[in-house]
């Protein structure tokens, strides 16, 4: 083969091996920017997820404000007979046993990011607060967190029939179909006075539930706690998932 014809065939294959590894590197970077646009989808609804979770708690924490306020009252009730008239008594201590229920897990959200999509995010810190979300989720609320002794028992010791009319007339709410549960932060039965005198009397008795009402409202208070440290946390990665979008 003469030197010319060897150069050209040289040529020819460093021109074909040049072509292969452009090609595979316009491919390489394609398949990059195509994954890098699938994680930003996965961030952008990831963003509204979070947010309708941060409502659902405000909503729950609004409800256990009015049960802690219930449940003040019917603390200064065991306090003091004289300070909460009877069937004002028997009302608070009722609702304050109320619970609104589970709101849902912000930690299922977690799984719409996978570790492949945290390697497409081209922010230290942005994986960093995604990687924290995913292995450390929210717990969210369950109803077994709240059904403590204090409402098992006080509905044992309130008369049924009492407990129905306050049902009726207080009870749960949701003024939109779609909407979360409320609690009348207000409550006033038609009960004959003899009645809630007997009632009241005999729960009064009870300081075993005054104590149960106490622990009963440290637990509501230890889980808005941690709630608000999750939201708290929660803020910080929206705001910098927004950031990273914009």
């Amino acid at each position: 083969m003469s030197k010319t014809r060897a150069d050209a065939v040289g040529l020819d294959f460093v021109i074909v091996v040049v072509g292969v590894f452009i090609g595979i590197q316009v491919a390489n970077w394609n398949d990059n920017r195509t994954a890098r646009a699938e994680t930003d989808r996965t961030l952008e609804i990831l963003v509204p997820n979070i947010e309708n979770f941060a409502g659902s708690a405000e909503a729950f924490k609004a409800y256990y404000a009015v049960t802690k306020a219930y449940g003040e009252t019917a603390l200064s009730g065991w306090a003091n007979e004289d300070a909460v008239p009877d069937s004002a008594f028997l009302i608070a201590a009722y609702q304050a046993s109320q619970i609104m229920g589970s709101i849902a897990d912000a930690g299922i959200y977690a799984e719409l990011i996978g570790a492949e999509n945290i390697r497409n995010i081209r922010d230290l810190d942005l994986q960093r607060r995604l990687q924290i979300y995913i292995t450390n989720p929210s717990n969210g609320t369950r109803d077994e967190d709240l059904d403590t002794p204090y409402r098992q028992n006080v509905r044992r010791a309130i008369p049924f029939a009492i407990q129905e009319k306050i049902r009726a007339k207080c009870g749960d709410r949701r003024d939109d179909p779609m909407g979360a549960l409320t609690l009348p932060v207000e409550c006033d039965i038609d009960l004959p006075a003899a009645v809630a005198h007997t009632a009241a009397a005999e729960l009064r008795a009870r300081t075993d539930l005054r104590d149960d009402l106490q622990w009963h409202m440290a637990s509501v208070q230890s889980l808005l706690s941690s709630l608000d440290t999750e939201l708290d946390r929660n803020d910080v990665l929206v705001a910098a998932i927004k950031a990273y979008l914009q």
